[in-house]
């Protein structure tokens, strides 16, 4: 899978607005511990949006931790 930090409003890859990830040609959302599907994000395929960064597993591993 690809975890991507949503980093818009001047939010950072460690303290993003948002944890997506690409999962089985799908983005979710990750939200109040649990993964939602969601189309919010799909202008990134097309290169339409530029406010995140990638990130390891390790590091949304983290993210996630810090939210629970």
């Amino acid at each position: 899978m690809q975890y991507y930090a949503i980093t818009k409003y001047g939010m950072t890859k460690a303290a993003p607005f948002a944890l997506i990830r690409m999962n089985q040609g799908g983005f979710e959302n990750h939200r109040d511990g649990r993964w939602e599907q969601t189309d919010q994000y799909n202008d990134i395929l097309i290169g339409d949006f530029s406010e995140y960064d990638t990130l390891t597993d390790e590091e949304a591993g983290k993210i996630i931790s810090k939210s629970e």
